[in-house]
């Protein structure tokens, strides 16, 4: 083969090998340009499978088949009925001030003009359409004259008719030719923890002013604030002149009269309490009839049984007798050191469940006893009598420093 020859060869070979890797090339850069990029975003795309969430209802309906919408209108529609017997009481104390003029009876000595001046406020309500109303006993305390202002902004010179300082009540009345709208008390025994609870008053004199919550306990007792004690808790906010204001519930019937609270600091923490309805009832009852509560007496000094105590005398709950007064009731079939187990029926667990049962009755009425007696157990009947005089003490006995009891 010539040289030529040879040269031919290698060109025809360099040349086919060139044409193919510029094929190549073209072929990749083709894939990559905005033209093909065109071309598959116009290709049909395979269907894409979809998630889909159940939807939800546009509202969640509530128990007894009510929804937030009817709800809402039964609250509206029962402080709208509740509000108007609620009233605003103004108290005034009467004080003495120099006049700068001379009294003209006694030459040379100042005269001395009193006027009354308001000197604090609180809530009551209408439970008489003649002009009955309930409040607390420290909104009246120690006050000379009081001012009552309606709903609609009248207002009326109002009298003490009477009070109960053991339960922290007392009734003012209203002298006026004209009917008032009233609330009526609910059954005691038909509050449940969780049901709503609405509270009205003048909560720093701001009057028809509405809070909302849940009943957070009922027949609460041992607080140590009245002697005689069984609350409604609630967390609706009770502020500074809640005092005496109805605490109602969804149907607008007092389920409490609104007392006190307990706080860290002095402020609402959401432990707020009511006097019970049936409490609260009994007592405007009384001070309507006779302008004082004749309260029955047992005649005991009752103390709380420890784990230890319980343990030992076999029993699971109990309160026990201490001492007995000279006379008294107590005095003619109980002992110290007798176990109360139970009473009309009831178990007894505490004092206090013991000092309610009584309280419930009228002077002259049978207490029937279930005792534990040096290990047998035994049934007492008892007639209580009319309690001394004077003899309940008021005020408040809160030992613990760090908890805050402010009466609203």
């Amino acid at each position: 083969m010539t040289n030529r020859t040879k040269q031919f060869f290698i060109l025809l070979t360099a040349s086919v090998c060139g044409g193919l890797a510029a094929l190549l090339l073209a072929q990749l850069f083709a894939q990559d340009s905005p033209r093909a990029t065109a071309e598959k975003a116009r290709l049909p795309k395979p269907p894409e499978q979809r998630r889909v969430s159940p939807a939800l209802p546009a509202s969640l309906p509530l128990s007894g088949g009510a929804d937030a919408e009817t709800l809402q209108t039964q609250f509206s529609e029962t402080i709208s009925r509740s509000m108007p017997a609620v009233v605003l009481i103004t108290a005034q104390k009467r004080i003495g001030v120099v006049s700068p003029y001379a009294n003209l009876y006694n030459f040379g000595r100042r005269r001395i003009d009193y006027m009354e001046i308001p000197s604090g406020q609180g809530s009551g309500f209408f439970i008489r359409e003649n002009g009955y109303i309930l409040t607390n006993h420290h909104v009246v305390r120690n006050q000379d004259s009081f001012w009552i202002t309606t709903h609609e902004g009248e207002e009326y010179p109002a009298k003490v008719v009477g009070i109960d300082p053991p339960t922290d009540l007392a009734l003012l009345k209203i002298d006026a030719k004209r009917k008032f709208p009233v609330l009526d008390f609910a059954n005691a025994d038909d509050v449940r923890i969780g049901h709503w609870a609405i509270a009205i008053g003048a909560p720093f004199s701001l009057s028809r002013t509405v809070t909302i919550g849940i009943v957070s306990n009922t027949r609460r007792n041992g607080v140590g604030m009245n002697l005689h004690e069984s609350y409604v808790q609630t967390d609706a906010s009770i502020n500074p002149g809640n005092s005496g204001g109805p605490l109602l519930n969804i149907q607008g019937k007092v389920i409490g009269v609104n007392d006190f609270i307990l706080s860290p600091s002095g402020g609402n923490i959401g432990l707020s309490f009511a006097i019970s309805s049936d409490i609260a009832r009994q007592v405007a009852t009384e001070l309507i009839n006779h302008g004082h509560v004749e309260r029955p007496w047992l005649g005991a000094v009752l103390a709380p049984l420890n784990r230890n105590a319980k343990k030992k005398l076999g029993v699971e709950h109990g309160v026990l007798i201490s001492q007995l007064f000279r006379n008294s009731p107590a005095a003619t079939a109980l002992r110290p050191g007798d176990v109360v187990l139970k009473a009309n029926g009831r178990d007894i667990a505490t004092p206090y469940d013991l000092q309610g049962c009584i309280f419930s009755l009228l002077p002259g009425a049978k207490l029937n006893l279930t005792v534990r007696r040096a290990g047998k157990t035994i049934p007492i009947e008892l007639t209580l009598t009319k309690s001394p005089r004077n003899w309940f003490r008021s005020g408040m006995n809160y030992d613990d420093d760090s908890v805050y009891v402010r009466q609203m």
